[in-house]
């Protein structure tokens, strides 16, 4: 089993460093809510049953959790893992009987006013599993059964969560990919992952436009006949040139299907208004042109608190959640934008040095997984307001408005820093 002291401290409290950060990026996004959610003109005031007021209230909720953890015992965390994962996928399986259908997912449980999404804490739940068994003794991240559980652990609530129709928070699942290169991936995955995109645009391009799938095939053979041609000596060449070229076709094959028979049309529309074949801002790109806009009217210093007109005439639907950021950017510009990455990157760089500095493999795989999770968040949830990922729906940590993902968030982080204050 994995090991982990609660005694021999070597850092009596939790990093100070990083609990400041988490701090200043959870009152931008009090601050940043607020100003979404009010009305134009609107002088200062504060209700607790407006938006901001419920975002305060999970705010209070997240400093229930913080001081659980800081009082908890470090070896409850790597003695119940396995638990929590069990419990996280039950519940990820629930709610696709029980649950309450959003937005065309089926992911949320209902109490009262409130919604609580099993999916945000089942990134937790697969952190800890994964940092478990990376973590227990006589473990070595190298065979082939060693790669195939832990790459199950992360694929099996991606797949679940995948049925719920909530591809945004089943793609975040393949962020812990990240984590496993760390521990010493192979690198021929990493090309493999590379390749299999590659093909995947291609066959999304082709359906869009119309192009016969043929021509896949067609240039996968051509490419495949190449090498075995003049690798003809090399027995073994031509037998993985094969199989990666029939593993191509079928994959190349399942992507074409996927994408006709199982994405829904504004699915498909997003995907092509990346990629830029397809062209309208007045429908499924009315949301990424308008978020552009509002963050290129920020300019340089921005135009100040609740001084927004695209963010205080609603121009952005969903601009306290998903698209938040636009906020940042039209109200503080883009000074304010270089501040508010120098706190988020400031915050991923010291998880970082704190990862590297756990005496455990439980530790270090665990910090990986809160870093790797956090990056994806930011990264997908960025590039979609500007434009350069499809938009999926995913929060920005610790700023979008919701309780399910501030509380997870804040779990995954502070279980994290406990584990470090407890090291070795």
């Amino acid at each position: 089993m994995s090991r982990i002291s609660s005694n021999n401290e070597e850092n009596p409290v939790l990093d100070t460093i990083a609990v400041w950060l988490y701090v200043l990026l959870v009152l931008i996004g009090l601050i940043s809510i607020y100003s979404a959610t009010s009305e134009v003109n609107q002088s200062f005031q504060f209700s607790l049953s407006s938006v901001a007021g419920r975002q305060l209230i999970w705010i209070g909720g997240a400093v229930i959790i913080i001081l659980t953890i800081a009082f908890a015992n470090v070896a409850f965390i790597d003695y119940f893992a396995y638990g929590f994962y069990a419990f996280g996928i039950l519940l990820n399986l629930a709610v696709l009987f029980i649950g309450k259908e959003i937005s065309g997912a089926k992911s949320w449980f209902g109490f009262g006013g409130f919604g609580i999404q099993p999916s945000e804490f089942a990134k937790v739940a697969t952190a800890l599993a994964i940092a478990k068994y990376l973590g227990t003794y006589g473990i070595r991240f190298k065979g082939t059964r060693s790669v195939a559980i832990t790459m199950s652990l992360f694929l099996l609530p991606m797949v679940i969560i995948l049925a719920q129709n909530d591809t945004g928070s089943a793609l975040v699942f393949l962020s812990f990919f990240l984590v496993l290169y760390r521990e010493g991936l192979p690198g021929w995955i990493l090309l493999s992952a590379v390749w299999l995109v590659i093909i995947a645009i291609a066959r999304i391009v082709m359906e869009a436009t119309g192009i016969s799938h043929l021509w896949t095939m067609g240039v996968l053979l051509f490419l495949a006949s190449l090498i075995v041609y003049f690798g003809r000596k090399n027995r073994q060449l031509i037998i993985a040139t094969l199989f990666v070229a029939a593993a191509s076709i079928v994959f190349s094959t399942a992507v074409g299907f996927a994408y006709t028979k199982i994405l829904k049309g504004y699915q498909r529309d997003r995907i092509e208004l990346v990629l830029n074949l397809k062209q309208d801002t007045r429908n499924m790109g009315y949301n990424l042109e308008q978020s552009r806009i509002a963050i290129g009217a920020g300019q340089f210093v921005g135009r100040g608190f609740l001084k927004g007109t695209q963010t205080k005439m609603g121009f952005v639907p969903e601009q306290h959640t998903d698209f938040i950021f636009c906020t940042i950017g039209e109200e503080w510009g883009f000074l304010g934008v270089t501040a508010f990455f120098a706190i988020y990157f400031g915050l991923l760089y010291r998880l970082i040095i704190l990862a590297e500095r756990q005496s455990t493999n439980f530790g270090r795989v665990l910090g990986y997984g809160v870093v790797c999770v956090l990056f994806f968040h930011v990264a997908i949830n960025i590039g979609m307001t500007i434009g350069i990922v499809p938009v999926i729906g995913i929060p920005l940590p610790f700023v979008s408005f919701g309780g399910s993902s501030l509380w997870a968030f804040t779990l995954l982080l502070f279980i994290f820093l406990k584990v470090d204050e407890k090291r070795r």
